[in-house]
């Protein structure tokens, strides 16, 4: 049996493409987390809420993605590195590819939010009280970002849940 030793490049090729997200739970004196409302959905998603955060730039490192993102929404400022609370990796679906997400804690958010035009509104709630309001599939996700804060050992999360 002969093997072909493909170049570095074609053989890159072959790997599985994936996109890196990032995002910051910032909670305010009052222990309620921060969360924006999308001004409008994206392919495969509803309109929901969500924590600051998105999408790295080519080669941006996930952390300062988080910062990036937090800054460009909110207009808050989050001093990096912030400590990791989960790693999730969410399979292809929707004709979306894999995602590898990153939620880092942003401790107490330093002032109000500004938020940009991707967002309509935000609010400051209890993790209980947001529970209720999520879409069914971000409720697994969220309690898991929420027990890794509490207890300050980061997870590893598949497609939102625990491993």
């Amino acid at each position: 049996m002969t093997t072909e030793t493909l170049p570095p490049d074609r053989f890159a090729a072959t790997l599985p493409k994936h996109v890196v997200s990032a995002g910051v739970l910032l909670t305010d004196a009052d222990d309620r987390i921060l969360m924006l409302r999308q001004a409008r959905g994206y392919p495969g998603h509803p309109v929901w809420w969500q924590l600051p955060g998105g999408l790295a730039d080519h080669g941006e490192r996930p952390c300062r993605t988080a910062v990036r993102e937090t800054r460009e929404e909110t207009g808050l400022r989050v001093d990096g590195p912030l400590p990791l609370l989960a790693v999730d990796y969410r399979r292809a679906s929707d004709g979306w590819p894999p995602v590898i997400d990153f939620c880092f804690d942003g401790g107490t958010a330093p002032g109000a939010p500004v938020l940009s035009a991707e967002h309509d509104a935000y609010d400051w709630r209890s993790h209980q009280d947001w529970l209720a309001g999520l879409h069914p599939v971000q409720q697994p996700w969220f309690t898991a970002l929420w027990r890794a804060r509490r207890s300050r050992t980061p997870l590893y999360l598949y497609d939102g849940e625990c491993s």
